[in-house]
């Protein structure tokens, strides 16, 4: 790390009113044993040894908001633009700032940002004994928000009227929260992704905190920006992906779910 890119990062870090330099020269230290790791990866199970706080957090965006500012001047984006520019004195983190934070967090427990799964703690997700004799679907439409891995431009199900993303599980001996089904879904789509990918690891995550199998996950018509906004430009290009599996192998029970 040059000292360039240190003494803009302890600029905003005094702007913040943080700490002192003791603590920031800590921050800095603990910022270097980070190891890089996977853009669908989150920082918590990757790195396990480390206590990710706010302050480290504020430190991982300030040093992303140095390199966004270096290749804006690469791309010859003048910086006193006011519409791209920095004021700090005025609480404008400037464009480079807001790319920073969209791509990191604005703290630990907020999954509001882009690729904020990748440093936010996982969401509590709370789970009952299942007291029904009989065992039923429990189904919940959710609002798939996600990033594609080679463009970092979104996908999501919210473009098209036609567009949707349903999780149903059957429960066994438990049963989670009413919305736990799309708190789970947005913390592990909150990364950069492949939509077939985030299928089956979304499938995973509830099978495992609701102890079933009997998991049925689909994503319908997803719009990707990187196809409809760039490149192709398509107008009607859309992909669905599903994953299932115990009683959900039924295709049948699968058709039912989709019904409701």
């Amino acid at each position: 790390m040059t000292k360039e890119k240190i003494a803009f990062i302890k600029e905003e870090f005094i702007a913040k009113n943080i700490g002192s330099t003791v603590k920031f020269n800590k921050l800095i230290e603990e910022y270097k044993t980070i190891k890089p790791f996977k853009i669908n990866e989150n920082i918590n199970e990757t790195n396990p040894d480390i206590d990710f706080t706010n302050d480290l957090l504020f430190i991982v965006r300030s040093a992303s908001t140095y390199d966004l500012t270096e290749t804006f001047k690469s791309m010859k984006i003048d910086l006193n633009d006011p519409n791209v520019e920095k004021d700090l004195s005025d609480g404008n983190i400037g464009t480079p700032g807001r790319i920073a934070k969209m791509w990191t967090a604005p703290s630990i427990s907020d999954n509001s940002e882009l690729l904020s799964g990748r440093w936010t703690k996982k969401p509590r997700i709370a789970s009952f004994p299942n007291t029904s004799e009989k065992k039923f679907p429990i189904t919940k439409r959710i609002d798939l928000v996600a990033v594609c891995s080679h463009h970092a431009a979104p996908f999501s199900s919210k473009f098209r009227s036609d567009s949707y993303a349903v999780v149903s599980y059957i429960p066994d001996t438990r049963v989670l929260g009413i919305s736990k089904l799309q708190k789970i879904a947005k913390w592990i789509s909150a990364r950069g992704w492949l939509q077939e990918d985030l299928t089956k690891v979304v499938y995973d995550e509830i099978a495992q905190v609701a102890e079933t199998e009997s998991v049925f996950v689909k994503f319908y018509n997803i719009v990707h920006t990187c196809e409809s906004l760039r490149g192709a430009q398509s107008h009607d290009g859309c992909f669905t992906t599903e994953y299932y599996g115990g009683d959900f192998n039924d295709k049948s029970l699968r058709d039912t779910v989709l019904a409701q």
